[in-house]
């Protein structure tokens, strides 16, 4: 099952370089990534973790 599930990965990311352009592909990647980053909602799960880390390790 998890094989299935990352060849039909694969084959959608490789048609959607082929269809966009490697480079343009990579710039989409990149702006998702940014967008995911700026989330408030992911800043906040890194401050909770940051916080739950130093009162382990302390």
């Amino acid at each position: 099952m998890s094989t299935l599930l990352i060849l039909i990965l694969v084959v959608i990311i490789f048609l959607a370089i082929v269809g966009m352009g490697w480079s343009n592909f990579l710039f989409s990647v990149y702006e998702g990534f940014n967008k995911i980053k700026n989330s408030p909602i992911i800043k906040n799960i890194t401050e909770i973790s940051k916080t739950e880390v130093d009162r382990l390790i302390n």
